[in-house]
């Protein structure tokens, strides 16, 4: 699992300001909209909430009855300087703490490439049993192994994703797959530029393994804007993205 402090700080002072997180945080409140309209006291659980930028954007939108949990002691930490309800937790043995609860909306973003087929069964198994039978569940995943590059080896990334890794699995457990798209298609060319380019130093040692670091860093404001724009412009055009190198879903039981 992803233990680096540097990481978690950079990812804190990133989470709202960052084009990426603020198109997936808005990803998330719409289906969380687009399912409960105007109703704010709908109970939220962020499983694997990393240091709460998500959970902050939400309570900022009115959703007060949310609590989140991470297995790291330091995202927890930056959780508790931003006053938040989170807890420290195992993702893969969380059902015990949660035993006696029930949740309309369970939010799991990008926390399944630390784990093997198996395990995200069982995570899935216990998401099922906490969710309301009305529920939804919202994940993001990264997307197509031919995005891997330095930031999957610096968060600890086993794997990418497509759909059909999910289907029968979700199928198995009696949850279904009520909408899904990859994101960003305008950006993946680009994306896949810097990715080749970093496998390529990879291979030639021009990047020491000790040196990685992920993407988690906030360009300058006009370049951090132009990326925003792009993909805003991009959710007009496709209700469903084919390609991108991450994979957006919603489920229900």
């Amino acid at each position: 699992m992803l233990i680096n402090y540097d990481e978690y700080r950079m990812m804190y002072e990133a989470e709202e300001k960052l084009w990426w997180y603020k198109i997936l945080h808005e990803k998330v409140l719409n289906e969380i909209q687009n399912k409960f309209r105007e109703n704010k006291q709908i109970k939220i659980l962020d499983a694997g909430c990393g240091t709460g930028g998500l959970i902050s954007f939400l309570i900022k939108h009115g959703y007060e009855n949310i609590q989140g949990f991470d297995y790291s002691e330091d995202a927890v930490s930056f959780c508790e300087e931003r006053n938040l309800n989170v807890r420290q937790a195992d993702i893969t043995n969380f059902e015990s703490i949660f035993a006696k609860e029930n949740f309309d909306v369970i939010v799991n973003d990008d926390v399944l490439y630390q784990f093997d087929n198996a395990t995200i069964k069982n995570i899935f198994r216990t998401f099922h049993s906490i969710l309301k039978s009305d529920g939804i569940i919202i994940t993001n995943n990264n997307a197509f192994t031919i995005f891997y590059g330095t930031h999957d080896i610096a968060v600890g990334g086993k794997q990418r994703f497509i759909l059909s890794d999910f289907e029968k699995s979700f199928s198995d457990l009696h949850l279904k797959i009520v909408y899904y798209s990859y994101w960003s298609l305008i950006l993946s060319p680009l994306i896949l530029i810097v990715r080749l380019i970093q496998r390529f130093q990879l291979k030639l040692n021009i990047i020491a393994l000790k040196n990685i670091k992920s993407d988690v860093t906030v360009p300058l404001n006009f370049i951090n804007n132009f990326l925003y724009q792009v993909v805003k412009v991009e959710e007009r055009l496709f209700r469903k993205g084919i390609f991108g190198s991450s994979l957006f879903m919603v489920l229900k039981k």
